[in-house]
């Protein structure tokens, strides 16, 4: 087509010069020696300037050409077709030959929506068919999802709740379990404290490994914890002078002191010991309580999170749903209007095609197939009534 281009731009230039210069020719007069004649009367036709006025208008529809293209050629139509077709020049048969394949394409275009439409209406009830189905199946879809997300925010709430009540038995169990460990708690300092002093005081005084000061203030210590304990009063007056002698140094008394002292320790640090030992099961199921409810709660928060998303995905898919249900009833409600629409398409494309074959070319077949007519033939005038007899 290319090539016909560079052809018919050519053609176009040479068509509008040529044109321009042509004069017209008269017909040699008769001469007055011959006999007098007279031209056959030959049937009048459209004229060519309207023929080509009315394939240019034509053409003015041809998809998948350069609109400059279309409107050279329209243009030189007359030029190109005003011609007999025994006298164009290769040119015009170039641009007339470009013409003929542009107007073959309007056809093939008009004739294909002819064909669109009538498959359209030809498979119009498979598809509004299909229409109604898709309602039907995305109705039921978007029944389906919303019973999904009613369940699932039904689960959210019911999850909130166990969650709200096992917060609840958590902290009444961390409430038992301070209140139940109180007395332990406090013999456990208490032991601690005891344990203490007998290895970081009492039996470094009663050893003397202590300098005489650390030995003054170890034995206030001592003093001090044997009041809480509830110690002999005289055991405890007698126990700084027993002390403040070299273990080497003690008498009697003073060993008997300490030996008291040390006993009196024991005594309280085993009793301490035993009252821990008794509570420690209660101790252990309180804990375990806690520890049962601590686990039930933080199961029931990851419960929860993972509802909450359930249930977001189940209003978006909701949403989804509802949409698609809502576009498959808009498609169906169209489908009438479109249909008319169709058939009102199909009878303006086979009227248009009628006018194309009518008007356009068949105006373009005549012009383009135009011949030369014959000579016209000579009639010889009527002689002339003989004189009248005198």
């Amino acid at each position: 087509f290319g090539s016909q281009l560079l052809r018919s731009a050519t053609a176009s230039s040479f068509l509008r010069g040529s044109s321009a210069s042509m004069a017209p020719t008269k017909r040699p007069a008769t001469t007055a020696a011959g006999p007098k004649t007279k031209k056959a009367k030959v049937a009048k036709g459209p004229s060519v300037a309207k023929q080509c006025k009315e394939i240019s208008s034509a053409m003015k529809d041809a998809e998948g050409y350069p609109p400059v293209v279309v409107k050279m050629i329209s243009e030189n139509l007359a030029v190109c077709l005003g011609d007999y077709k025994e006298e164009r020049h290769e040119f015009q048969a170039s641009v007339a030959s470009m013409a003929e394949k542009i107007l073959a394409s309007i056809k093939v275009s008009i004739e294909a929506k002819i064909k669109e439409s009538e498959e359209t209406l030809a498979k119009a009830d498979i598809e509004k068919a299909a229409r109604e189905a898709a309602v039907e199946e995305t109705k039921k879809l978007a029944e389906d999802k919303t019973a999904v997300c009613a369940a699932a925010k039904q689960e959210f709430t019911t999850t909130e709740g166990e969650l709200k009540k096992a917060q609840e038995e958590l902290k009444i169990a961390e409430k038992e379990q301070k209140v139940g460990d109180a007395q332990s708690v406090k013999d456990e300092t208490k032991k601690g404290k005891l344990e203490n002093t007998i290895n970081a005081v009492f039996v470094p005084c009663k050893e003397g490994a202590l300098e005489k000061a650390a030995i003054t203030k170890g034995i206030s210590e001592l003093q001090k914890l044997g009041k809480e304990l509830d110690f002999d009063t005289a055991l405890l007056t007698s126990l700084p002078s027993a002390l403040q002698k070299d273990p080497a140094s003690r008498g009697t008394f003073d060993n008997v002191v300490v030996t008291n002292v040390e006993d009196e320790l024991q005594k309280r640090l085993a009793k301490l010991k035993e009252t821990l030992a008794e509570a420690a099961p209660a101790r252990e199921e309180r804990a375990s309580k806690v520890a049962t409810c601590a686990a039930a709660v933080e199961a029931l928060k990851a419960k929860l999170q993972s509802m909450e998303k359930a249930s977001k995905d189940a209003v978006a898919a909701v949403k989804e749903a509802d949409g698609k249900s809502k576009a498959a009833a808009k498609a169906l409600k169209a489908f009438g209007p479109e249909i008319k629409a169709t058939g009102k398409a199909l009878k303006d494309a086979k009227e248009s095609l009628e006018d194309f074959t009518a008007g356009a070319m068949t105006s373009f077949t005549e012009l383009l197939n135009r011949t030369k007519p014959l000579p016209e033939p000579e009639v010889p005038a009527e002689a002339e009534a003989p004189a009248a007899a005198s």
